[in-house]
């Protein structure tokens, strides 16, 4: 093995958690003639690489960060080449209750921030949103309609 280069591979992936197929293709990038899976199999040994703790970091910070929803995460994850049974394992360190949470602010800001439009339009507005962050199209409606049904009977009545 070149020490030149897993020492750029060792730095790499102590930079940030790194999925194997970004390994792959970083090494293709250094040495495309090299033995990949040497490699790898070091920085697993290691613990320079280690995917169940990536696709973890990964769930958490997209979700908190970014506002994600399952299905943009999956979608991802599935791009970056990681198998259905690591990410449905991975998702059980966020609570049902903090997600369901985190999409209800999700929509209550959004909707809050339109300031033209019929209701009609905001309702649909705010389901587009929420699908484009990955949410379950089910769970948004249920959702907005709750939000929508809350604002509508806060009006007072002539």
């Amino acid at each position: 093995m070149d020490s030149a280069l897993l020492n750029k591979l060792a730095r790499y992936c102590a930079y940030q958690e790194r999925c194997i197929l970004e390994i792959k293709q970083k090494i293709v990038t250094l040495d495309p003639l090299v033995n990949q899976d040497l490699y790898i199999e070091w920085l697993q040994e290691n613990n320079y690489l280690n995917e169940n703790r990536f696709i973890g970091l990964f769930i958490r910070s997209k979700f908190n960060q970014k506002q994600w929803g399952r299905q943009k995460i999956n979608f991802e994850l599935r791009k970056r080449g990681i198998t259905e049974t690591f990410i449905q394992t991975a998702w059980e360190s966020i609570q049902e209750t903090t997600y369901s949470e985190q999409l209800d602010q999700l929509i209550r800001k959004k909707k809050a921030s339109l300031k033209s439009g019929t209701s009609a339009q905001h309702y649909q507005k705010c389901v587009l949103y929420a699908q484009s962050k990955g949410y379950e199209i089910n769970l948004i409606h249920q959702y907005v309609k709750l939000i929508f049904a809350e604002d509508s009977s806060n009006l007072p009545r002539t």
